[in-house]
């Protein structure tokens, strides 16, 4: 028996890329997208949620293919998904990037988005909006921008595009910020005058007198709080690391000192004066929550018997005070 087989072909017209040009007076409109420097984020936000936007402008360009062509649009180089779409890791955890582009209407992708278009003519605009969109947990850091942007092609024609005019932005969550307050400034505390009769040997302490050190705090909103950290130092004797506090140079009394005690009865261990995170002598006073205008460290002072006999006198003590933040 004879059979037969049938071969189907099916041929289409090849996309003719040169097919597009623009028209008389107008080119490729190219934008460039500056940034702020630094931009404050809250941690309060949900995933999904905007942290940043700005509005680009740009020039519209105007062109006309006459033949069935390839229009190209998206990012210049491959980004990394996050799952929220239109969304694109950067090099801050948590941090997403979007660009859309105005007109037309169109959230730019990787891969991009190619698709055939008849004869037609076409306005595109080189006006963008790029957006910070919160992808997960957030951290601190140096968002790096990809400095090719995104990019609309008809054909070989680029005919618009956006460019990232700077490196990289710092990217901050949104913690209170505090300092000395002005009555903190400089504190004096008067321990009275006390009787030689009052002290019953080495380490008999007097009565303690209470006194403060605050801080004008401001900000915040992002969820996080502002730990402070407090170091004295004593500032007759810089390396003093005891719980006596020296007296003055000028003290004429002999045989006591000054301890400062912590709100809890401790004696305070005196510290370099230095302001960084775990200075020795350092300890955590407490935190700072967002919206909170005073925080204040309440501190005790009194006299110590240091040596086996008091020698009436004067008895001044200088010491210094550090606060560190993290």
């Amino acid at each position: 028996m004879k059979t037969t087989i049938a071969l189907a072909t099916l041929l289409t017209a090849p996309m003719v890329q040169g097919a597009c040009q623009y028209y008389p007076g107008m080119g490729p409109a190219v934008a460039h997208a500056l940034l702020d420097a630094r931009i404050v984020v809250s941690t309060l936000a949900l995933p999904g949620h905007l942290l940043y936007s700005r509005t680009i402008p740009g020039a519209a360009t105007a062109l006309e293919c006459t033949a069935e062509t390839v229009m190209s649009s998206g990012w210049a180089t491959p980004m990394e998904a996050t799952g929220q779409e239109g969304v694109y890791a950067t090099t801050v955890p948590g941090v997403g990037l979007r660009v859309v582009q105005q007109q037309p209407l169109e959230t730019q992708f990787w891969p991009r988005r190619d698709v055939r278009l008849e004869p037609s003519h076409a306005t595109p605009s080189a006006a963008y909006v790029v957006e910070l969109v919160k992808t997960g947990p957030l951290q601190e850091g140096r968002l790096r921008l990809p400095p090719a942007g995104v990019t609309r092609r008809y054909g070989a024609l680029e005919a618009t595009a956006l460019r990232f005019s700077q490196a990289d932005i710092d990217i901050v969550l949104n913690k209170p910020t505090c300092d000395v307050a002005a009555d903190s400034q400089q504190v004096t505390v008067n321990l009275g005058q006390r009787d030689t009769r009052d002290f019953t040997g080495p380490g008999s302490t007097t009565q303690a007198v209470p006194f403060s050190l605050r801080l004008a705090c401001e900000g915040g909103g992002g969820g996080d709080s502002l730990f402070v950290h407090l170091t004295l130092s004593d500032a007759s004797d810089p390396g003093n690391r005891t719980t006596v506090l020296s007296l003055r140079n000028d003290a004429t009394a002999l045989g006591v000192g000054v301890q400062v005690l912590r709100s809890n009865g401790q004696p305070v261990s005196y510290g370099a004066d230095a302001g960084h995170v775990g200075n020795p002598g350092q300890w955590l006073a407490g935190a700072v929550v967002a919206g909170q205008r005073s925080f204040e460290v309440p501190l005790l002072a009194r006299f110590i018997q240091t040596g086996n006999t008091v020698t009436p006198g004067t008895a001044g003590a200088l010491a210094t005070f550090t606060f560190a933040y993290n």
